[in-house]
């Protein structure tokens, strides 16, 4: 049997299905085969059993072994587990059929009847773990659509939503669950994300200050900071792109957080040990199964891990159905007040949502910091790259100084991530970025052409209008001056990038509901999790269609599972929370500087109780254990994927 050697860029999609062959070398590190007197070939019986049969000829085989023509070895199957996984192709982030048979709703079920219904049989002791569920603001925005879409009726704002599943499970007969969201968790993340940025800051300019006394063996990495909130991403550059990772952020991920506040801090003031709970989240992704998989979330201590079961957005709607819910049936707490309804039934404030993404708004909170931090006001330039949305840069300046202050990116989707690593590797020296070959080349070339153009016309600050050569341009600003302040910012180097496997970002996750289409109602084939699919899976055929324009960005990115159209719609109500927007989700940055994120009641009560977490996780565990409680590592992969021994190396890739 032959692996092949070579991945072309076409395999590469943010949205895979299982027809695809995984790319990962499969070796099981048996002893080479003893039948070394010719070649061989793999006969497979009609019970699926591999053999490998030797094809060396009878004629020459001598009176010594007369049988090696007949001789066959049984093979052993090849295994590829969570921690082998790369997370690229072929079987995450679609229907990823091995991590739903271990964490899925069935998981879940049987969970919520071993609760109700406690088995007579001494050999199995009851279950005794308190459920907790913790669910993220994209899911609740999907679930919205979905429902309203299958309904024909409006959709249901996040937090009345929330507050609907939260009451349906606390019922005793399903589990007495306790319901939260995750974005006390994310704000937890974006404290601690400015707090890392200002720690390289600081090691940079010699004026680092180790305040775990040495203990943990932590060193603030350099500059860009790549965040790490999305497990594909972590899990590619983990195993493809191993030198980048000091780079990476060491914050954890929303999840991630959410598993050390559940299972540690609420547990401790419920009275619990961390194996006493069966936290449970709810995501927009299959990736981030392999995150809760991760040994740095998971307690030898009380053997358990952070997060016990991953659903996604898909799997939690199936749960609902099977114990019944009804979206749209009243409740007693669809009159609360998110602050009211926090505070008696939810551990943390309910739906905070900074201004930013709808991913996290990781760059936005520190271009909201750095803009907080100048003493006079600043300005941001945003431009597309390559004319897309899912491919941002971020320029905060002063307009008076000319002097940059901050230069990030938003990066979404798998194929800007090519581009990504490429960049950072040519700014830093790491990773397999520097040496482009004739990709670099004609970087390069695209560069230069647009230097010149920039020699010619100048372009306003926001606005994207371009003024002469010569002379002032439109806002008073001499055009001379224009030009310089275009070459700093093409001179200054990325301070922070905001990267996302999935284009769109996390309301786009593929775990999410799928459109409802009228295709779907006339019998369309079924994903695993029994839903529609919006349009045929070609089988073998790794052909992708495309609902955008013939040949331009949005044909390119393969939508197979959604449309554009659908996750501008959860975009949307993503930002509704009480029947009201919160915050639009365009750049935060405009003439005056950068909007600093909404103060309201709910984000001042989520600031003071994150500073008495932080508190009392120091005054238990140190200065190394608040870090053990926000922080997390991660490692190069060396061996049977990209790089590795007898894997697939970057330079057998075809682009």
């Amino acid at each position: 049997m032959a692996f092949s050697g070579a991945l072309t860029i076409t395999d590469l999609d943010d949205f895979l299905t299982p027809s695809q062959a995984c790319i990962i070398p499969v070796r099981n590190g048996k002893a080479q085969s003893d039948m070394t007197d010719g070649s061989t070939e793999i006969h497979i019986d009609s019970d699926n059993n591999y053999y490998e049969v030797s094809t060396y000829s009878t004629a020459v085989a001598g009176p010594s072994n007369p049988k090696a023509a007949l001789e066959k070895k049984a093979l052993e199957r090849a295994e590829i587990n969570l921690n082998d996984c790369l997370a690229c192709s072929g079987c995450i982030t679609s229907t990823e059929s091995l991590l739903i048979t271990l964490q899925s709703h069935l998981e879940v079920l049987t969970y919520i009847n071993s609760i109700s219904s406690p088995s007579i049989d001494e050999a199995t002791p009851p279950e005794t773990r308190r459920p907790f569920l913790s669910i993220s603001p994209q899911t609740l925005a999907s679930l919205s659509a979905y429902h309203s879409a299958l309904t024909s009726r409006p959709p249901l704002p996040l937090g009345l939503l929330l507050r609907r599943i939260r009451h349906f499970l606390s019922a005793k007969e399903r589990g007495s669950w306790t319901v939260g969201d995750t974005t006390f968790a994310r704000h937890l993340s974006l404290r601690e994300s400015v707090q890392e940025f200002e720690e390289r800051r600081a090691y940079a300019k010699g004026k680092w200050v180790d305040r775990t006394g040495g203990q943990g063996g932590y060193t603030p990495g350099p500059f860009p900071v790549l965040a790490s909130a999305c497990p594909g991403w972590v899990c590619y550059a983990e195993k493809a792109q191993g030198d980048l990772l000091p780079l990476m952020s060491s914050v954890r991920s929303s999840q991630g957080v959410a598993g050390a506040l559940v299972k540690q801090y609420w547990g401790e003031k419920a009275g619990l040990k961390p194996n006493e709970i069966y936290h449970v989240t709810a995501m927009p992704c299959y990736d981030k199964k392999l995150e809760a998989s991760r040994s740095d979330f998971y307690s030898e201590a009380h053997t358990t891990r952070d997060v016990d079961c991953v659903l996604t957005t898909g799997e939690l709607d199936l749960l609902l159905q099977d114990l019944g819910f009804n979206p749209y049936a009243p409740t007693p707490l669809d009159h609360f007040s998110p602050s009211s309804s926090a505070s008696a039934t939810a551990p943390w404030p309910d739906l905070l949502t900074p201004a930013g993404t709808s991913s996290g708004s990781y760059l936005h909170t520190l271009l909201a910091h750095i803009s907080a931090s100048h003493p006079r006001p600043s300005a941001l330039h945003t431009r597309k790259l390559r004319d897309s949305a899912d491919n941002e840069e971020y320029i905060l300046y002063d307009p008076d100084t000319n002097e940059v202050l901050f230069k990030g990116a938003k990066v979404y989707g798998f194929r800007n991530l090519q581009n990504l690593v490429r960049r950072v590797g040519k700014e830093t020296g790491l990773g397999r970025g520097k040496g482009a070959g004739k990709l670099g080349a004609a970087v390069a070339a695209r560069r230069k052409k647009a230097r010149a153009g920039a020699e010619s016309s100048a372009s306003t600050p926001g606005t994207g209008a371009t003024t002469p050569a010569s002379g002032t341009g439109a806002d008073g600003v001499e055009v001379g001056a224009e030009l310089e302040r275009l070459k700093r910012w093409e001179e200054k180097k990325m301070d922070y990038v905001e990267v996302m496997a999935c284009p769109s970002g996390c309301v786009n996750g593929g775990g999410q509901m799928k459109p409802v289409t009228p295709a779907a109602a006339a019998g369309m084939e079924v994903d695993e999790e029994g839903y529609p699919r919006p349009m045929p899976d070609p089988g073998t055929d790794t052909a992708k269609p495309k609902l955008g324009k013939e040949g331009g960005e949005d044909g390119e990115e393969g939508w197979r599972w959604s449309t554009k159209e659908w996750v501008q719609r959860v975009e949307e109500l993503y930002w509704v929370g009480e029947g009201g927007l919160l915050t639009p989700p365009g750049s935060p940055g405009l003439t005056g500087g950068v909007e600093k994120a909404r103060e309201g009641e709910a984000e001042v009560k989520a600031d003071e109780l994150a500073e008495r977490i932080c508190r009392d996780v120091e005054d238990t565990l140190g200065p190394q254990g608040r870090w053990e409680f926000l922080r997390t590592r991660f490692r190069k992969v060396e061996g049977d994927v990209l790089g590795g021994e007898g894997g697939v190396t970057l330079e057998a890739v075809t682009w």
